[in-house]
């Protein structure tokens, strides 16, 4: 893989080169100085490494959520053709971001390689640098797990289409090499075994902004669930859900998501530079390209209205628009975390796999526990099969809008089309069907160009 592996001295980019970290208290380093393999001779050299590599990581959050149903256009999308062609699934805007991401995923996963290579020829002495060694590479091999699912999710089919179906390209060697694309079975395999392996380390930073034994867990409770291995996923969201208090839901708990500070109620964010979300918005006095899709309300009671919507004059309208970042955009305030993984998501995950399973009851229990929590809407308890289910994706869409989470559930369950309407849905210009083949992103011709062992994804050419 020319682009992706060859050139390790390139690979740290200086994202963030000289800039303070403060959630993880340290100086990101320039990306040269861990081109010498001698380079990493101590902790405070690895958790630096470590540090660059989290900025590194790609977000597409808001690109998910324009191709998914989290939002509708507004009078202003069609003044970027970009986001114009995004939202109505353009095979171009889908490549060129299928590109960026691919390698910006695959820079990710080389500069963990780089560091779980080196950090085990760093000799220790005494327990604490013993406990912080074994942290900083769970930490490593949590975020190559997340790299991988994520590639996983985008750029392979769905899991039940075909397990055996390839899945993405694996690599644990730093280096130039050119191997084909894993089954989506052993991929998934490979990512179980990276978190069980970082599950092993009870790693309790202080900080969002480092990957947690619960962040672990976390994740393999969300690759099961796409693996429908639905009994698994069930126990091990329940383990994060029992740790769960009361006032994490409360309005000023929510709320606290979406600051600039560490707190309990984020299991894992990225930490963030400030800018973040900005496409979204057209002008802080005009609005957003992207309305909230009217199927998504919240009630005035609901704990989450305060931060999850905001009500903003478009046109001598009030129209509702997204609140998580965009609202502090507005407001000129940073976006300092970016949430990734949270006790509500624990929540959706054990009552989507109770109701796979037919347990209807503990299905409507667990998720209206979380609805009676932040004062929504509790599901009706009568509720039974396919049409509980899909009451618990609703409420796992409005509680996810605007993080890109529901065009992965879409994909995942391939169960019904999706529209593309006009400015502020007032007609429907296009279907995009379940089985269309844009759902799964094309491998990349920066991929494939040098890599005769690729093959390319169903419905994309491929072109050497």
């Amino acid at each position: 893989m020319k682009m992706t592996f060859k050139y390790l001295s390139h690979l740290l980019m200086a994202v963030l080169c000289g800039t303070l970290l403060t959630a993880c208290t340290i100086n990101i380093p320039p990306a040269d100085e861990y081109s010498d393999p001698d380079a990493i001779s101590g902790l405070k050299q690895a958790r630096s490494l470590l540090a660059s590599t989290y900025a590194l990581y790609p977000h597409c959050e808001f690109e998910l959520s324009v191709m998914g149903e989290d939002f509708m256009p507004t009078n202003y999308t069609n003044k970027d053709i970009s986001k114009q062609n995004l939202y109505s699934w353009k095979d171009s805007e889908i490549t060129t971001m299928a590109e960026n991401l691919w390698l910006q995923f695959y820079n990710t996963i080389a500069s963990c390689n780089t560091l779980l290579e080196r950090v085990e020829k760093i000799e220790v002495t005494n327990d604490n640098d013993k406990f912080s060694k074994t942290a900083i590479i769970s930490e490593a091999k949590t975020l190559k797990a997340l790299c991988y699912f994520k590639l996983l999710q985008l750029y392979a089919p769905a899991y039940d289409r075909n397990p055996q179906a390839d899945g993405i390209i694996l690599t644990d060697k730093v280096g130039l090499k050119f191997p084909k694309r894993s089954s989506i079975a052993t991929c998934t395999d490979s990512i179980r075994a990276l978190l069980t392996q970082a599950t092993g380390v009870n790693n309790v930073p202080t900080a969002n902004g480092w990957l947690s034994r619960k962040a672990a867990i976390y994740l393999q409770a969300e690759v099961e669930l796409y693996a429908e291995n639905y009994s698994k996923a069930v126990q091990l969201a329940e383990d994060i859900i029992k740790d769960c208090s009361t006032d994490m839901f409360t309005q000023g708990g929510i709320e606290s998501l979406w600051t600039t500070t560490s707190n309990k109620n984020r299991i894992f964010a990225f930490y963030n530079d400030g800018s973040y979300y900005t496409s979204i918005q057209f002008g802080a006095a005009n609005g957003d390209y992207f309305a909230v899709n009217p199927n998504i309300s919240f009630t005035p009671e609901d704990h989450r209205t305060s931060s999850y919507v905001l009500t903003f004059n478009m046109d001598g309208t009030p129209r509702t628009l997204l609140g998580k970042y965009n609202k502090n955009l507005k407001a000129g305030t940073d976006n300092r975390y970016i949430d990734m993984m949270r006790p509500a998501g624990a929540y959706f995950i054990a009552a989507e796999s109770y109701a796979q399973l037919g347990q209807n009851a503990k299905a409507i229990s667990t998720i209206n526990a979380y609805l009676n929590a932040v004062k929504a809407t509790p599901l009706t308890e009568t509720l039974t099969g396919e049409t509980l289910i899909d009451a618990i994706l609703q409420e796992k869409q409005k509680e996810f809008v605007g993080e890109g989470q529901g065009f992965l559930d879409l994909k995942r369950l391939h169960k019904r089309s999706i529209h593309r309407g006009s400015a502020f849905n007032k007609g429907i210009i296009s279907t995009i069907k379940a089985d269309d083949y844009r759902w799964t992103f094309p491998i990349p011709r920066s991929e494939y160009r040098y890599n005769e062992n690729v093959t390319q994804n169903e419905g994309w050419p491929l072109n050497r």
